[in-house]
């Protein structure tokens, strides 16, 4: 097993039991006692567990690491902060806009509600949104290809190579969480390494945070949260988150359900 996938199988553990020994790490992945503090700190620092005597416990802002075939498709109900900030997005675009869709649920909400009137092109490495937009006829698709993951998203060399030979007028993205000190993060370094080039293309990077990503923090960064142009989040964001970000330089929209 991988130092990455271990990682990511104690987080899991501790998120389904709440805490998780140095002892049960080391017999789980028959590793020493040192390594298993390490991996411990490392986790730590990305705020996805807090260290304890001889272990560690879950955390309040514990990373969330998304089911293998995860797709904004399947969900059940519909997450209305989600929604609220995709919609406040969409009112965004203008007419012959070339703009990257995240595939998260943000960019699904987003993909479905799209304005008919602007001309526009729509880049996504999400097979999932390019169905969504192939029936609008004011949009153009172009689907990032590449190797598919089980969710329905490319993101390896192949997709990043076709990303870095466009040009981008608007990037919305959203990634696994946001905070102050670590920026944008995400539990797979394939991913980030594509957000950095979608981001590297763009002209202006659009930030679509529901509050309870903000505060959070994975473990592969993609940006520090002063690469985003603009923030947009919901009406349950702090006070303290907004006026943090303004002492930052950074715009922060907070978007209002209709």
């Amino acid at each position: 097993m991988f130092m990455e996938e271990r990682q990511k199988d104690i987080v899991k553990r501790v998120n389904e039991t709440g805490r998780i020994l140095v002892s049960e790490i080391q017999s789980l992945y028959h590793i020493s006692a040192d390594c298993a503090r390490r991996d411990l700190r490392f986790l730590e620092s990305r705020g996805l567990l807090q260290r304890t005597h001889g272990g560690a416990i879950a955390t309040t802002s514990r990373g969330v690491y998304p089911e293998k075939t995860y797709n904004p498709e399947d969900l059940t109900q519909i997450r209305q902060e989600d929604l609220t900030i995709a919609l406040h997005a969409a009112s965004c675009i203008q007419n012959q806009d070339v703009i990257y869709l995240t595939p998260s649920s943000v960019g699904y909400y987003m993909a479905q509600h799209l304005p008919a009137d602007p001309e526009m092109t729509v880049l996504t490495n999400s097979v999932t949104i390019a169905e969504v937009l192939r029936k609008k006829e004011n949009v153009r698709v172009i689907l990032l290809g590449g190797e598919m993951s089980h969710r329905g998203n490319c993101h390896d060399f192949y997709t990043i190579s076709m990303v870095k030979s466009l040009r981008i007028d608007k990037a919305f993205l959203s990634h696994a969480a946001l905070s102050l000190d670590f920026g944008a993060s995400i539990h797979d370094s394939a991913g980030a390494a594509f957000g950095k080039a979608v981001m590297e293309s763009s002209t202006m990077n659009i930030g679509l945070y529901p509050s309870v990503k903000i505060g959070r923090n994975s473990i592969h960064q993609v940006c520090p949260i002063t690469d985003y142009d603009l923030l947009i989040t919901d009406e349950n964001i702090s006070e303290d988150f907004l006026r943090q970000v303004k002492e930052l330089g950074i715009p922060c929209e907070v978007a209002v359900k209709n």
